[in-house]
């Protein structure tokens, strides 16, 4: 199962205490997946789409709860996309009802324009509920253990920007992208995904991705300081070999007495120690010399082996 799944799955079974929360998922469900057919007289169809069972159970618990409507759900297969599966649920609405009333204002056949109402998210639970509803409808999260990526796809530019304004409430920054002819609002940084997470009320999907990003933070930071130390190793060995070989041909030239005192003992540990650091050659010595020490006199000997080489 894709994490996005996952997700989803959990948040089909968060069904909202107040009624006020109810109407608000269920009007993101309907606004980015909803349609109203007329019929005969004064009857309307309502037709709601869902990508996942789970989700048409949920759009058909909340109309019968809510409403009390002549409600049915449907299975359809398309033979698109290599005959995916959806789900319908159909409510039957007289023009009269409480129902159409409020789908009126976000929806119809005809303009299939969509508007979110102050009154319908007032409430800060409101707002979550909303949020939850379109993240059900056409949302989408990566595995953690890849990129990060949120995204909900939209058909209408005014609906996409009406979230992204919801989602700045709380303090949640997106962008919106076209995409084939769709509308895509995106979150790419992981943070930001845990809050929306918490926002939605997605809390055991918001533990588990915390898990994987704590377990990338360590490793790349364990990488980084293996590369680090690799880095560092593979400069120290280069240039012990620089060094190696300055000092054998000095020493074919010159001899060891050739060299001070100083020079010669640093000179003899390089030989003796290749694969140590300065700072390691330095303690060696007697009296020991610390890493700058060490380093100034290794360069002096560099400098001088290497005029005299070139000298002769």
């Amino acid at each position: 199962m894709s994490f996005s799944n996952q997700v989803k799955q959990e948040l089909v079974r968060e069904l909202p205490d107040k009624e006020c929360c109810r109407r608000a998922e269920l009007a993101a469900l309907v606004h980015v997946n909803g349609q109203v057919i007329p019929m005969d007289g004064e009857r309307l169809k309502l037709v709601v789409r869902a990508e996942q069972a789970g989700t048409a159970r949920k759009i058909y618990t909340l109309i019968k709860s809510l409403y009390g409507l002549e409600t049915t759900a449907h299975s359809k297969t398309l033979r698109r996309f290599k005959k995916t599966r959806i789900y319908e649920v159909h409510a039957i609405i007289n023009k009269d009802a409480e129902l159409w009333k409020k789908l009126q204002g976000f929806s119809t056949s005809s303009t299939r324009k969509r508007y979110l109402t102050a009154n319908l998210i007032r409430r800060h639970c409101c707002k979550r509920a909303y949020l939850r509803g379109m993240f059900l409808s056409k949302g989408f999260i990566n595995r953690p253990e890849g990129e990060y990526h949120l995204e909900i796809i939209f058909q209408e530019l005014a609906l996409a920007k009406e979230v992204q304004r919801l989602l700045t409430k709380f303090n949640l920054s997106s962008r919106i992208v076209e995409r084939k002819r769709n509308l895509v609002l995106y979150i790419k940084e992981g943070e930001k995904i845990v809050d929306f997470l918490r926002v939605v009320g997605a809390h055991k999907a918001l533990l588990d991705f915390e898990n994987v990003r704590i377990l990338k933070s360590m490793r790349n930071s364990i990488n980084r300081q293996v590369n680090c130390e690799t880095a560092n190793l593979a400069k120290t060995i280069d240039a012990s070999v620089r060094q190696i070989q300055l000092i054998n041909q000095l020493v074919e030239l010159k001899g060891w007495e050739f060299l001070p005192a100083q020079l010669r003992d640093l000179a003899r540990a390089r030989i003796e120690y290749p694969d140590k650091s300065l700072k390691e050659l330095g303690d060696l010595l007697d009296p020991p010399l610390s890493k700058s020490g060490a380093a100034y006199r290794m360069r002096k000997l560099e400098k001088w082996a290497e005029e005299i080489i070139d000298f002769s």
